[in-house]
């Protein structure tokens, strides 16, 4: 059954919404945080990382709401899962109107809760192995840890991989590999898992926290793509639709790189993917 259905505050969307929105300081710096869900059997999976994604966001804005403002949220969340039952739940939090120009208002803005629901569908031969893009990312400098509303970068990296390649492996201005478009990046080498650093600009993604809780990981950085061509085994990961594997990397040059999917590869969605409602490899 397809599924698409927003709720603002709790309810359906009214025009008086429309009223804040259109003035919001969400809508016009894109001061908001935002994190998306996986819904399995109508659990929210990972829910307590992704609401401390949120607050730890929301403090890095100097932004402290209170305590009833988080057990709304949690309520409708846990309300909507219950509906939805298998998907994707994106939660957004706004700034509404307040301030003039960028300043913010002394009395402090009023905050709203953004809930979209939707069908989530799977890229079923991504599980059988990716096959990825190595694109330049289009940010200018370091992107914030946090899933603050702006994230441009990723959309004009969107833009700029070919409609063929699934993912794209982004690397900074000194060519050092910092994530993927919407996912983080791991790789097996030398008898370790190793990841970019939060450092190099790369999302602190609820996945990735996982994975790093489970596994003795190194953190990088200043990797490149000598790092991953050397690598025996590369994955992708986010938190809705789990671990791909990568097989090949490829530049307008050619071809870059190959990997096997690997045994460490497919113990790993062995691990996570059932409880996510997940293919295996």
């Amino acid at each position: 059954m397809l599924v698409n259905r927003t709720l603002i505050d709790g309810h359906s969307p009214s025009p008086e919404d429309l009223d804040w929105l259109l003035a919001s300081r969400a809508l016009a710096f894109g001061e908001g945080m935002f994190t998306s869900v996986r819904v399995w059997q109508g659990r929210l999976l990972f829910w307590p990382d992704h609401l401390k994604r949120l607050s730890g966001g929301l403090a890095g804005l100097k932004v402290e709401l209170p305590a009833r403002f988080w057990k709304q949220l949690e309520e409708e969340a846990q309300a909507q899962a219950e509906v939805l039952q298998e998907g994707m739940l994106k939660v957004m939090l706004l700034a509404g109107p307040g301030g003039r120009g960028y300043r913010r208002s002394v009395s402090g803005e009023r905050w709203h809760r953004v809930l979209h629901l939707r069908s989530l569908p799977l890229n079923e031969s991504a599980y059988q192995g990716a096959h990825l893009w190595w694109l330049a990312s289009p940010a200018n400098g370091p992107q914030t840890a946090s899933k603050h509303l702006n994230r441009l970068c990723q959309v004009l990296a969107s833009d700029a991989c070919p409609d063929k390649y699934p993912e794209a492996l982004l690397y900074g201005q000194q060519g050092q590999l910092v994530e993927g478009i919407a996912r983080n990046v791991f790789w097996y080498a030398k008898g370790h898992w190793h990841t970019p650093s939060l450092q190099t600009g790369a999302l602190a993604g609820v996945l990735r926290k996982q994975l790093l809780n489970k596994l003795d990981v190194v953190e990088e950085d200043e990797a490149g793509l000598q790092e991953i061509q050397d690598a025996e085994e590369l994955l992708v990961c986010n938190s809705l639709q789990g671990i791909w594997p990568v097989t090949s990397l490829s530049d307008a040059s050619g071809l870059l790189a190959t990997w096997p999917l690997g045994s460490k590869t497919k113990a790993l969605m062995q691990t996570f993917h059932p409880e996510m409602g997940l293919p295996l490899a």
